[in-house]
């Protein structure tokens, strides 16, 4: 069996999983079923100390698409998925260590981790198990919260791209810390708006996602909900990552996510 036949029978024994309404039963495929995001890929990645804190109770279908490639590769995942650097869970991050090493494109293969977009901004991942003439089958985590199979199109403007694991021994890969500079390409590019307190749409979600991934609250300790509203949560939210992001700049701490609040943000995932 091949690598990318290995992500891909893992990623398929988890269709019809459900999301948990809590921190309970997190090992059944159907009990507990909820929508707050709980799930035994981030507890089971959080354990592991796979990522930068624990994810779970946030957005996960970044987090079920790492969890597939640590199940079927236990601590050699993360070389092959090219990831370096802070190991968040965000979908642009994840697509960011893929383009560093020139591994990102619209030529898919079956064990590919494929992006999706919304207004430029991306927002969501799953694992190829299949290409057809014309389009793609995926398993995606966070799906109508659940683990769902999925067909694309390629000619879908939603799919955005493909990332190519570093399969079968293929050279390559990054130690901790950054990315090689022999090896660094092209850096992702999504197209990123000035944001402030009355927004919406989808940018206002995948900022809503980066902000919960990185452990920013709505408030009084309250989970962020990604509702794509940017309203007094999503406003105190900013605020407060901005403080924390920029402590010792303090006309950095004006709630509008400019260039300097999204770069920071991606990074701090």
């Amino acid at each position: 069996m091949s690598d990318a036949e290995k992500l891909t029978a893992v990623a398929l024994a988890e269709v019809g999983y459900r999301e948990k309404a809590s921190n309970t039963s997190l090992d059944d495929p159907a009990a507990n079923a909820g929508s707050a995001n709980w799930t035994k890929y981030a507890r089971d990645l959080a354990a592991a100390g796979y990522y930068n804190g624990n994810k779970n109770g946030f957005e996960w279908c970044d987090v079920f698409a790492d969890w597939c490639f640590y199940r079927a590769f236990g601590p050699d995942a993360q070389r092959i998925q090219c990831q370096s650097g802070p190991l968040g869970a965000a979908v642009p991050f994840s697509a960011g260590y893929y383009q560093a090493q020139g591994r990102y494109d619209r030529s898919p293969r079956a064990g590919d981790q494929a992006f999706f977009r919304e207004n430029g901004a991306l927002v969501h991942t799953g694992i190829v198990t299949q290409v057809l003439a014309d389009a793609v089958v995926t398993v995606e985590g966070n799906a109508n919260d659940r683990v769902e199979k999925r067909t694309h199109r390629l000619d879908d403007p939603y799919v955005a791209g493909f990332g190519h694991p570093l399969y079968d021994g293929e050279a390559g890969g990054t130690a901790a810390g950054g990315f090689p500079a022999a090896q660094v390409g092209p850096a992702v590019s999504v197209q990123a708006n000035l944001l402030f307190q009355g927004h919406s749409g989808p940018q206002v979600r995948a900022l809503q996602r980066l902000l919960a991934g990185a452990g920013f609250t709505g408030g009084e300790g309250q989970r962020l909900q990604a509702d794509g509203v940017f309203g007094p949560a999503t406003a105190k939210a900013v605020l407060q990552a901005q403080k924390a992001l920029f402590p010792d700049e303090p006309d950095q701490w004006d709630g509008q996510v400019g260039r300097r609040t999204w770069s920071a943000l991606l990074q701090a995932e």
